[in-house]
C-alpha cells in the first residue's frame, strides 16, 4: 500500500502512534521479578547483583579457577582453537533461569536482557572482531524452538553480524545429554564455514560453554575455512562439576 498523508491522521493510525507511545513511556520492568527495572535493561539493582559472576577464570577457555592464572591446567597441556573466551556469568540460578527462558521458551526479553549484559561485560581492551558468528542450532531444533539463542545474544554486539557463515553440516545429539568424552565425539565434523571468515577475527558466540566442545569444533570449522583468529563470547561458563 502507498503511503499518502491522510493515512497520518487516520483514527486508527492516530490510536496505533498513542499506544506506541505509551508503551514506550512505561517503566522497564525486572524480567526475574517483575520489579522496576533499571534504565537501558529489564532488570532490577537487586537482581543484578544477585547474578553468579565469573571475575577469576582461564583467559583461554573461561573456566572458574580458584586464584589468578594466565590459563587453566587443560588449556597449557592441550590449548583449544582459539585464543581467549569471556564468559562473565557462571551457568548456575538465577541467571540459569534467564538462558532456559530464552533457549527452551523463545523468551526474547530474557534474550534482550542476556545480551545487554554480555555486551556490556566487554573488557576496553577486548579486540574488535571483523565478524560476529552465533552458533547454529539444528535445523529441526530450530523448528522447534523458534529461535537460535546464540542469534538473540550476538544482536546485542557492536560488531558486524554473519548469521549463515557458520553451519550444522549434520545433526547431533543434544550435548546435554552426554558426558564430556561423547560430547567431543558428538560435535566432530559437525560444523563448516563459508569464505566470508577467511583472513578475518571472528568472535564466535553461545549462551553456555560447558566442557568446550561444541566451541571446539566450531573454531576448528572456522579456522579450516580460513578466520584468521577465534575469540570465544558466551554470556555464561559452566563450573566443573562438584565445583
Amino acid at each position: 500500500m502507498r503511503y499518502n498523508s491522510a493515512m497520518s491522521t487516520h483514527p486508527v493510525a492516530v490510536a496505533v502512534r498513542h499506544l506506541a507511545s505509551s508503551f514506550r513511556l512505561l517503566p522497564a520492568r525486572c524480567v526475574l521479578c517483575a520489579a522496576r527495572g533499571m534504565a537501558g535493561i529489564d532488570l532490577c539493582a537487586g537482581c543484578l547483583s544477585d547474578l553468579p559472576r565469573n571475575p577469576v577464570a582461564c583467559r583461554t577457555c573461561a573456566l572458574p579457577l580458584p586464584d589468578p592464572a594466565a590459563a587453566c591446567g587443560r588449556c597449557i597441556v592441550k590449548p583449544p582453537p582459539y585464543v581467549a573466551t569471556l564468559a562473565p556469568f557462571l551457568y548456575r540460578y538465577p541467571l540459569d533461569r534467564l538462558v532456559q527462558r530464552l533457549k527452551f521458551g523463545g523468551d526474547l526479553a530474557a534474550g534482550r536482557v542476556l545480551g545487554a549484559l554480555l555486551r556490556d561485560a566487554l573488557p576496553p581492551d577486548w579486540p574488535a572482531p571483523d565478524l560476529v558468528v552465533p552458533m547454529p542450532l539444528a535445523r529441526a531444533r530450530l523448528r522447534a524452538r523458534g529461535c537460535n539463542q546464540a542469534l538473540e545474544l550476538a544482536r546485542a554486539l557492536p560488531w558486524p553480524l554473519d548469521r549463515d557463515t557458520l553451519t550444522r553440516v549434520r545433526e547431533t545429539t543434544p550435548q546435554s545429554d552426554l558426558d564430556a568424552r561423547a560430547r567431543r565425539v558428538n560435535v566432530r565434523g559437525a560444523f563448516a564455514a563459508g569464505d566470508a571468515v577467511r583472513g578475518r577475527a571472528v568472535a564466535l558466540v553461545d549462551d553456555v560453554v560447558t566442557t568446550g566442545a561444541t566451541v571446539r569444533a566450531a573454531a576448528k570449522a572456522l579456522l579450516r575455512a580460513g578466520a584468521r583468529e577465534v575469540r570465544v563470547l558466551a554470556v555464561a561458563r559452566a563450573p566443573r562439576r562438584g565445583a
